[in-house]
């Protein structure tokens, strides 16, 4: 009777089988900015220093105002002309109006007056108290009254029109002005350039004495509160790690806490992905890390790798049925170099497997 062979063994489970992953990865800040000068002219000042910090609306750098303030106060003259031209307008409007008013309510009193005696004559003529050539001579007056009245009215009429139109013309030069003035204040204020957010500036690009151009950059400012580490995995790693996912970042030997916020998904020249997490600590911007991350590989039954035989292109395991040995052939799904994820097999496994076992032996498992 042949003796049993003891062994050990492992459960094979199915999961998922993952394994930690690290790659070279550079800190930036999140929010960055090339400042521009937000006028032209000649640099007078420069307030800060390379590395200094500054809050939000600082000057950073000022710039000869003489031209900006000679144009806001050639604004302010032109605004002050405008409002004398319609307050002048409107006093001499008011001037030549007032007669003309007058007249029309004069020349509406008379109408009333020949109207009344002109409907008295049509009555006095029924009963003969006056001849035909006195009711035509009412009538005449009346049609007089009326053509009067009608002129004044007219006129009054044509004048306020005209009024109307200078006065909204006048209005339009003086809100023009405001305008005007409005933009020489705003180019006065563009002679200070300021940090639009706060940060850290980290380059200054011009210099006391130079020229500048509007839109030329003038500073690089950096919101370090905020850093992120990009780095670039291949594609079939990338696809496995979605937005949100936790990883880590190693900076002198220190682990700090991330999370996967942007994917470009297309691979570049280069075929990898380019990924950026950010970064939850203190760190200094620009400095060289590395991220750690969790890759899943595969789904399947998870053995120690040890447990594997091949023998040519099969690879097999032993597993324990009836107190035997049975060779199973197992297809292996991924491999992390200690463990492995297969398709086969289920039940028992033997590991470490000894080296005289073969297909069909009595084995005794044991603790």
């Amino acid at each position: 009777m042949s003796r049993s062979i003891k062994v050990r063994v492992v459960q094979a489970e199915r999961g998922t089988l993952s394994t930690m992953r690290t790659t070279g990865a550079t800190l930036s800040p999140v929010r960055e900015s090339q400042v521009g000068a937000t006028a032209s002219g000649k640099v007078l000042e420069v307030r800060v220093a390379e590395g200094s910090r500054v809050a939000q609306g600082q000057v950073v750098l000022r710039l000869d105002p003489a031209n900006a303030q000679t144009a806001l106060r050639n604004a302010e003259l032109a605004l002050q002309q405008a409002q004398v031209n319609l307050e002048r307008a409107q006093r001499s409007t008011s001037g030549s109006l007032a007669p003309l008013q007058a007249s029309l309510e004069s020349a509406q009193a008379n109408l009333q007056v020949a109207e009344r005696r002109y409907v008295e004559g049509q009555q006095l003529f029924k009963a003969g108290a006056i001849s035909q050539v006195e009711l035509t001579g009412l009538e005449a007056a009346y049609n007089q009254a009326r053509a009067a009245f009608d002129n004044a009215r007219e006129n009054l009429a044509r004048t306020q029109r005209a009024s109307s139109e200078d006065l909204a013309l006048l209005r339009l030069q003086v809100q023009q002005a405001q305008n005007q003035l409005a933009q020489a204040r705003r180019a006065v204020a563009d002679t200070e350039v300021r940090a639009p957010f706060a940060g850290v500036v980290v380059e200054i690009f011009v210099n006391p004495g130079e020229f500048v151009s509007a839109g030329q950059r003038a500073f690089r400012l950096a919101d370090t509160s905020q850093l992120e580490a990009t780095f670039r995995l291949p594609p079939e790693e990338a696809a496995t790690l979605p937005l949100g996912t936790r990883v880590e970042v190693l900076y002198g030997g220190n682990s700090y806490p991330a999370t996967l916020r942007k994917s470009s998904k297309v691979p570049g020249t280069d075929r990898l992905v380019e990924l950026t997490a950010q970064v939850e600590g203190s760190l200094p911007p620009g400095a060289s890390v590395q991220v750690r991350y969790s890759l899943s590989l595969a789904q399947g039954s998870l053995l120690p790798a040890g447990a594997l035989r091949t023998e040519g292109r099969n690879t097999y395991v032993f597993v324990v049925q009836d107190n035997k040995a049975v060779r199973t052939p197992v297809r292996v799904l991924g491999d992390t170099g200690t463990r492995v994820a297969v398709e086969g097999v289920n039940g028992p496994v033997v590991f470490p497997v000894p080296s005289s076992l073969s297909d069909g032996d009595a084995v005794e498992v044991v603790q």
